[in-house]
């Protein structure tokens, strides 16, 4: 049994990660803010610290940076939990963003606990390095923090609640009940995507959304991309075509694939009868290009001009979007260095084309 303090100023959000932890069966320290938190840890050492981020008396980066200026706390293991991407964030061992699943996080948890560091020594931060950091964002961008806190942190607990509702009705559920359940997941999925969307949109148009880039090969994460969506619609036929050699190049992963994801949403959605998606690895000079084809109902050609534009909604039938998706896309192929460009033929289907260079 292992001890894990739990830091998060939301009561409901620090129950249920307390009870998920004791189902897996390991003891949990419960804190209502930083300060508290830090004053548990130091009374008691605990084998994983798990924090939210916007929290009072101390943000969860300035717990981390607190615990790790202490000899003796600044090997244990931190999981930042936040629903924005905190200055700092990489400091963490890992960072999950809100709203968490709980499969994913139980594992998470498990998988930290498997593999604790040694005690390594860890660079000390110079005191008010943290405070530093929040003065240094705009009031705009604490803002944005904001609002993704106060909005996805109950949008978290409510879907934490559903799915652990989902898991204990188990086979004594009917499926009516099972099917309602779903329902609502689905509908906080919605809700999720959404204030996502809004708050990248608005980073973006402040030129304040930053890449992670990480050199890898673009074979594999296409063919992993294309296999969830092989388990998530087993009716439609995902066809992935790439060549024989390897392609690497820098690039975002999660941002690429929230690209990706809206591209192959897209097909899906307005794939037609033909329930048919193709995804295209190919290479061109000085670039590496992936097209997502659908035969379905496509697009109107005075309406492809706009397909990118912020809020615009292209007149497709069965269209329910928010006018985000694809303008956010845009953006961050432009941010790759890249681009994003779309082909379509009304009645005939779309091939969006994600254009990355394999060097910058």
């Amino acid at each position: 049994m292992s001890l894990i303090l739990i830091a998060e100023d939301e009561e409901a959000m620090l129950e249920i990660f307390a009870q998920v932890v004791e189902d897996l069966g390991h003891r949990a320290l419960r804190a209502h803010n930083g300060e508290e938190a830090l004053m548990l840890a130091r009374t008691e050492r605990p084998d994983l610290v798990v924090s939210d981020h916007m929290m009072p008396r101390r943000t969860g980066v300035e717990l981390l940076r607190a615990l790790r200026a202490d000899a003796r706390l600044e090997t244990v293991p931190f999981l930042l939990l936040s629903a924005a991407r905190p200055k700092g964030l990489e400091e963490a061992d890992v960072f999950l963003s809100k709203p968490v699943e709980l499969e994913t996080f139980e594992k998470t948890v498990r998988k930290v606990l498997d593999s604790r560091p040694s005690a390594e020594p860890r660079n000390e931060v110079a005191p008010g390095g943290a405070r530093a950091d929040r003065s240094s964002g705009t009031v705009r961008e604490e803002m944005l923090n904001w609002v993704a806190h106060e909005i996805k942190t109950p949008l978290s607990s409510a879907r934490l609640n559903a799915q652990l509702l989902l898991r204990k009705q188990g086979n004594k559920s009917t499926p009516e009940e099972k099917r309602f359940t779903e329902t609502i997941l689905r509908q906080l999925d919605r809700m999720n995507t959404l204030v996502t969307s809004i708050l990248d949109a608005a980073r973006l148009s402040e030129g304040k959304l930053a890449l992670q880039l990480e050199p890898g090969n673009v074979s594999a994460f296409l063919q992993e991309v294309v296999q969830e969506w092989r388990e998530l619609q087993p009716q439609v036929d995902f066809h992935l075509k790439e060549p024989e050699q390897r392609v690497e190049l820098s690039f975002d992963a999660e941002r690429v694939r929230y690209i990706l994801n809206n591209l192959i949403s897209n097909a899906v959605k307005y794939g037609g009868e033909a329930r048919r998606v193709e995804v295209t690895l190919s290479l061109s000079p000085g670039l590496a290009v992936v097209q997502v084809r659908d035969w379905g109902v496509g697009i109107a050609a005075s309406e492809l001009p706009n397909v990118f534009d912020r809020f615009h909604r292209a007149e497709v039938a069965g269209g329910q979007g928010h006018g985000l998706g694809l303008y956010i896309a845009g953006a961050l192929a432009r941010l790759h260095g890249g681009s994003l460009t779309a082909q379509s033929t009304l009645g005939e289907g779309s091939t969006f084309s994600l254009r990355l260079p394999l060097s910058r």
